[in-house]
């Protein structure tokens, strides 16, 4: 049996590996993202990540609450302390989430359960909960706020269970309005210039990963040193 018959033998037998599951390609389907947000206040952090399986987004491109194959998510205090973290989050019940494959941003301008706004964490008015409204909250401050639609978040600890935590706006643990900057918010000349940050995500790089075609050429290299090994 010359060489070329003995390479196409081995390329045959890695690919029955290939086909039999013995030899992990990659699992290509998954994408995962992660997600970072900073109160606009008093400096609250949210923290996590979500993935989906990226053959079976919607043809709209937008991948909601069903679409999802995992969400776990953790809120810290101004100083960097975790105070609660929520795992499978997309399985409790007034969940609600809409990423858009398309420009990779996180839906959250418009109400809490729209198909372009947010809540997350525990249920809204029921526990710590992250949520967004496209308008003012109150009416009171569309004197002092740019005209609506003034879409922004909030983080609320709804039934008080953190009374330790100091309250950045109204009676939120903290807010973020995108359109409206620091100095505006807080009516402070100090405050500073900065606009409300979005909940964002940032694709986490899939691991480097062994192709059919690189196994197939690692089988001839292993297989030359063989044969030199033979002859030395």
């Amino acid at each position: 049996m010359n060489i070329y018959r003995k390479f196409a033998k081995i390329s045959a037998t890695v690919g029955v590996l290939l086909s039999l599951g013995f030899i992990n390609v990659r699992k290509a389907e998954a994408i995962a993202f992660n997600m970072d947000w900073t109160g606009q206040t008093l400096g609250y952090e949210a923290k996590g990540k979500f993935s989906y399986d990226e053959t079976l987004v919607p043809i709209d491109g937008i991948v909601r609450k069903n679409d999802l194959e995992s969400f776990d998510i953790a809120f810290l205090d101004p100083n960097g302390n975790l105070i609660a973290e929520f795992k499978d989050d997309h399985l409790s019940e007034g969940f609600n989430f809409n990423f858009d494959t398309a420009t990779g941003k996180i839906l959250q301008s418009g109400l809490w359960d729209a198909s372009d706004g947010i809540s997350i964490g525990e249920a809204r008015e029921e526990g710590l909960n992250f949520w967004s409204v496209p308008r003012a909250l109150f009416d009171g401050d569309s004197e002092n706020l740019p005209p609506s639609p003034n879409p922004h978040v909030h983080l609320t600890d709804w039934l008080g269970e953190y009374p330790d935590l100091p309250r950045g706006f109204r009676s939120h643990l903290d807010v973020a309005f995108f359109n409206v900057t620091t100095k505006e918010l807080l009516n402070n000349p100090t405050a500073g210039d900065e606009v409300g940050q979005r909940l964002v995500a940032t694709k986490i790089p899939e691991p480097t990963s062994v192709l059919g075609v690189g196994i197939v050429g690692l089988a001839l290299l292993i297989y030359q040193r063989k044969i030199n090994f033979s002859k030395s």
